[in-house]
């Protein structure tokens, strides 16, 4: 026998307020089919300020402990995957933890921008199958539209961002290893890859150590505090790595696309997704997309659009299932999972 993780359940929580792009084009030099044909996105939540990340982390956790009937009692672990914490430091796992009324249980934050569900689950699965955790909390936020530039300026990256948040309650379980491997539920495999000279590539350069004092009136000045991205650099390595992740998971795992019931990628642009969906050779409805409703949510992309495909009838018990992710860092990496 040996422990296993398994995917208890899943929900999310997104702000009520709706931007679409038609608002969007009253801030700056931009159309609605502009923003719907480079990016697939119609319409995004924005938190109403001020709304602290861990405030939309806590709704998302609370719904997923309702959902799965689990006592807080019972969770023993706690991972938070954010680029966008109330603070520069401390980060939003211990507030979760504070603000659900957990145990003094371990708290741990996880900072690798829209990887932020791969790399969680990955890690998720390391300390239950170790032993560590019984029953493990997994919660992906982000509130990014304060630091967006809603001028003709910044328009290539405003029009892109959301806020947003999912949580996911993990258990260990017990299975017997003489079984076949798909027929048990939990996390299979994990697929994880960095490269750092991608990293001014996707980055808000200020506040930071790198710079003197902080951050300068220059800075302030030059908006150096607001996301920087080269999208071009970004499409194309965001295309190659998550085409690598996808094929190194499904070989060593002696799997064809045709095996995968559903896949659910991070949400930072339609055609990224078409044309990952287009290499590796997936039809069209084994891919689940809901960028067009919320935009790119970051970390919280992936917790999103499984809580949805779920919701949807598009993710069953017992199915199949591929996430792929790539973001700022560069980071990327994909899980597979029978739901």
């Amino acid at each position: 026998m040996s422990l296993r993780t398994v995917v208890e359940g899943v929900s999310h929580y997104v702000p009520e307020r709706r931007v679409t792009n038609a608002d969007l084009t009253t801030m700056m030099d931009t159309s609605e089919q502009w923003i719907l044909d480079r990016t697939g996105i119609e319409e995004r939540r924005f938190v109403d300020q001020p709304t602290p990340t861990s405030h939309l982390a806590l709704e998302s956790a609370r719904r997923v402990l309702e959902k799965t009937k689990t006592s807080t009692e019972d969770v023993d672990f706690l991972l938070a995957a954010t680029l966008s914490p109330d603070f520069y430091f401390p980060g939003i796992g211990p507030m979760i933890q504070s603000g659900l009324g957990l145990k003094t249980i371990p708290a741990l934050d996880i900072r690798v921008q829209c990887s932020g569900l791969v790399y969680g689950l990955s890690a998720a699965d390391a300390f239950i199958r170790s032993g560590q955790s019984k029953c493990l909390l997994l919660v992906c936020a982000e509130v990014q539209s304060p630091v967006l530039d809603f001028s003709t300026r910044g328009r290539d990256t405003a029009v892109l961002f959301g806020d947003g948040a999912g949580a996911l309650l993990l258990r260990a379980e017990e299975t017997d290893d003489s079984t076949d491997l798909l027929a048990r539920r939990g996390i299979i495999d994990s697929y994880l890859g960095s490269d750092g000279q991608g990293a001014e590539v996707l980055c808000v350069r200020t506040p930071g150590t790198s710079t003197t004092g902080f951050i300068t009136q220059e800075d302030f000045d030059e908006r150096r505090w607001r996301p920087h991205m080269d999208g071009r650099q970004v499409f194309k390595n965001a295309v190659i790595r998550m085409c690598e992740a996808a094929t190194e998971i499904l070989q060593r795992n002696s799997l064809t696309p045709d095996d995968i019931a559903l896949i659910v990628p991070h949400q930072a642009n339609l055609r990224i997704n078409e044309a990952v969906r287009e290499r590796l050779g997936f039809r069209e409805e084994q891919v689940f997309n809901n960028i067009q409703k919320y935009g790119n949510t970051t970390s919280a992309t992936i917790p999103i659009a499984l809580s949805e495909a779920e919701e949807e009838g598009r993710l069953k018990r017992g199915d199949l299932l591929l996430t792929l992710a790539f973001g700022a860092g560069f980071t990327w990496g994909a899980n597979l999972v029978v739901w």
